[in-house]
């Protein structure tokens, strides 16, 4: 069938660079999650969405839906194509936006092409930069959100997501909220979701491959280990007579590093703050609060490899003299994607010339929240230049979008036309 509406890589391009006009202040994009960057970035996008001929309707969590306007909202299958529209503090403009925009165009020019219906989406929020609710965009589209969230997760200036909600909706970025015990419920229902996404790593680009094929993400634990020590005068305490709390947290921070090291990829480690007390020249610190984080896209490995952290931490801290306990604040299971969809666009890669890589994910998505409720689930990934991202320096060239752009599209109208996986 003749597509609707042809996209070029000047469209994707001028559509990408449009959207990243909708940010806060400072270098780089920031629109985090029903603030006004990203309440009139919303606009912006039903706009173009409508623009293309789509019907452009958000849910009542904020979320975007482009579809076929012969298409009704219902409990009927669709295929859904998209990514998420926040981003993080001084960003950039293709995390999550390539995804989402590449979706809204698919949409529009595979409307009418198949059996199933192809819904381009758009998550409100994915990165957790404003609230600490993981994937809210996500699990808010597939109704598995409570009502009692809507009032115990909030913003560091202490505003609840519900309050945030209410500020977008009155700006027209959301439908009102259900009742009962689910407020979020989905105009559509995914029967098979791919996300199109930059790589945010070097493996693509060193290795010379256009097309990456996720197959697993990467599971993750965050802990906070609390130190206990001695709060003593920094001039008069001898060096063997310390029991220093900075010290120690120092000596863990390299064996969470040298951990992954000895473990070898994918096993990442990582640690993010340390916060010593009281945090003076001329005081040992008695107390210091250190956060880790460790991912590894095998279960039984992620398991040991915390296990294995604590047990060396602990191990430094019997050394110095000082107490330690250990709080996991989060934690996300490895999640594999579909293997059917996986060994199809391999071999669909490979059919229009490219020569794709198998991969895993270390950075977690949208698309984790989708397998994980059942959806056939797919990622495909893009090279970024020198593997930046979540910084202004994050780059794709244009070519190399569209390349990404023009396989997925491929992939959604060859799933479209036969009803799915």
């Amino acid at each position: 069938m003749e597509s609707a509406v042809a996209v070029t890589a000047r469209t994707l391009e001028e559509t990408l660079e449009g959207l990243a006009r909708f940010t806060g202040e400072g270098p780089g994009v920031t629109r985090l999650v029903y603030d006004a960057a990203w309440r009139n970035a919303h606009r912006w996008l039903r706009e173009r969405g409508a623009a293309l001929g789509l019907a452009a309707i958000p849910d009542a969590a904020g979320n975007l839906y482009f579809h076929d306007r012969a298409v009704k909202p219902g409990d009927a299958p669709a295929l859904f194509v998209g990514s998420h529209m926040d981003s993080v503090v001084h960003g950039g403009r293709f995390d999550g936006a390539y995804g989402a925009v590449a979706g809204m165009l698919i949409a529009a020019e595979l409307r009418g092409a198949g059996k199933l219906p192809v819904v381009g989406f758009v998550t409100c929020e994915e990165e957790e930069s404003r609230f600490r609710a993981h994937l809210m965009g996500a699990r808010s589209m597939l109704g598995r959100v409570k009502t009692e969230e809507l009032d115990a997760v909030k913003d560091n200036a202490g505003i609840t997501w519900r309050a945030a909600l209410e500020d977008a909706r009155a700006a027209g970025c959301a439908a009102p909220l259900g009742a009962g015990a689910e407020p979020f419920r989905p105009p559509f229902r995914p029967a098979t979701m791919l996300e199109l996404h930059i790589e945010q790593g070097p493996v693509l680009e060193r290795e010379g491959h256009a097309i990456g094929v996720v197959e697993h993400i990467a599971g993750s634990r965050r802990l906070i280990a609390r130190l206990r020590g001695a709060a003593r005068h920094s001039g008069t305490t001898p060096m063997g007579s310390r029991r220093d709390t900075l010290a120690a947290a120092a000596e863990m921070i390299l064996a969470a590093e040298k951990l992954a090291c000895d473990l070898g990829d994918p096993a990442v480690a990582t640690a993010g703050n340390v916060r010593p007390v009281p945090g003076l020249f001329n005081v040992v610190p008695g107390e210091c609060e250190l956060w880790l984080e460790v991912r590894h896209p095998g279960a039984a490995a992620l398991d040991a490899m915390e296990l294995e952290l604590q047990r060396r931490c602990r191990k430094i801290a019997a050394e110095r003299g000082v107490e330690v306990e250990f709080e996991r604040v989060s934690g996300l299971e490895p999640t594999p994607m579909s293997s059917a969809l996986v060994s199809e666009a391999m071999k669909l890669a490979r059919e229009l010339g490219h020569s794709p890589r198998k991969m895993t994910s270390g950075a977690g998505h949208d698309a984790m929240e989708f397998a994980k409720a059942g959806v056939p689930t797919l990622m495909v990934f893009v090279p970024s230049r020198g593997g930046i991202s979540h910084s202004p320096e994050e780059f794709t060239p244009p070519g190399a979008l569209f390349t990404g752009y023009e396989f997925t599209r491929e992939l959604a109208r060859r799933l479209a036309e036969r009803g799915g996986t």
